[in-house]
């Protein structure tokens, strides 16, 4: 019996809503795992390593996991250093902050005929809404926070097991494979284990792009602390659209409240939404895109749609989450145009004068 095409169409449509739906209900279980799953990708080629110094399985993953906490201290730690030279200018910034307001109040008063005692009066009618508006804001930002605190410190315990018993987990896969296909699954085995390795190595180095540019544009205006605003805002940044948010009002208001031109502040935001805009559309999508071989576009749509499933923890996980995808599609021969869609297209093949150019040239460079 042939099934018609709509029949097709209307299994797919309702296979991918029961799919995105799974993802929302089962987001708290999925998400760590997620993470854990990348980051045992990432730590198996040191493992490995360590291992084949006669280092036992449990120590050598307990060395891994050692090496990012380490990376993670020497970060919050500049962070930190940077953190405490903001003492010498709380009270300066406290006495310039009264300042300000005694400045905006008396401006409003002139420009609008409105006195102090009205503008108390109307703060006070209104501060409650404004309290408990804020107060529904922050419970919800709590609640985030300690949901992503919580599921934190469990992606090590999810990586350890997972570096440990990966050997399990691999003679599961191939038990479940026909043996025709045993080979065609070691290799997609390596290809993703390479993808997650380069999407990380992207997504770091986007972090440090972002910095410099940061710390560059700071420099130039004259604010201080340019380093500390910098790193923190890269690695903000890390978290797409909110964090270099959050990185650029600091900065502002900081240059609002400590300098008295206007053009300063003005200057920082300007230059934060330059940052931000190259950030979005071209630093982002073409570096980790080109990590993962997947086109700018595709990874854009990942963002989004990461965005819209799992909020920021999707942002960060859907475009390595693609790039594996495409790397299934791509090892089976009726899904691999999809895989090419997902993709860079057809790479230039280098021409025979161009082979010969290059192999003349390291040539020279070897007797040399």
């Amino acid at each position: 019996m042939k099934i018609p095409f709509h029949f097709h169409l209307v299994v797919l449509l309702l296979g991918g809503i029961l799919f995105f739906y799974v993802l929302d209900v089962a987001s708290l279980i999925l998400i760590p795992l997620v993470f854990a799953a990348l980051m045992s990708l990432f730590l198996l080629p040191l493992c490995r390593k360590l291992e084949q110094w006669n280092f036992s399985r449990g120590l050598a993953i307990a060395s891994s996991l050692l090496v990012v906490v380490l990376g993670i201290v020497v970060i919050i730690s500049l962070i930190y250093s940077n953190l405490i030279s903001f003492q010498t200018d709380l009270p300066q910034m406290q006495s310039r902050s009264k300042d300000l307001v005694v400045l905006l109040q008396n401006t409003i008063a002139k420009q609008f005929q409105i006195s102090e005692e009205q503008q108390l009066l109307w703060l006070k009618q209104n501060l409650d809404g404004l309290i408990n508006a804020a107060g529904k804001q922050l419970n919800g930002v709590i609640n985030s926070l300690s949901i992503y605190f919580s599921q934190l410190f469990i992606i090590p315990i999810y990586v350890f097991f997972m570096l440990y018993y990966r050997n399990i987990f691999k003679n599961f896969v191939l038990k479940i494979i026909n043996d025709q296909h045993i080979e065609k699954a070691t290799v997609i085995e390596n290809q993703i284990q390479t993808v997650v390795q380069k999407y990380i190595v992207g997504l770091f180095s986007v972090v440090s792009i972002i910095a410099m540019l940061n710390i560059t544009g700071l420099v130039l205006i004259g604010v201080k602390h340019a380093l500390f605003f910098g790193i923190l805002a890269g690695f903000l940044t890390i978290i797409p659209y909110i964090g270099i948010f959050i990185g650029a009002s600091l900065p502002v208001l900081y240059a609002l409240v400590m300098y008295d031109s206007l053009y300063i502040p003005l200057a920082v935001l300007v230059w934060f939404v330059i940052v931000q805009f190259l950030e979005g559309n071209f630093i982002t999508p073409n570096i980790v895109g080109s990590q993962v071989s997947i086109n700018p576009l595709v990874a854009m749509l990942a963002l989004l749609v990461g965005g819209t499933v799992w909020g920021i923890a999707g942002m960060i996980l859907f475009v390595p989450l693609v790039a594996i995808c495409k790397v299934v599609l791509d090892n089976i021969p009726t899904l691999s145009p999809y895989g090419y869609l997902l993709g860079e297209g057809d790479k230039p093949v280098a021409t025979p004068e161009q082979v010969s150019f290059w192999r003349t040239w390291l040539a020279k460079l070897r007797k040399k």
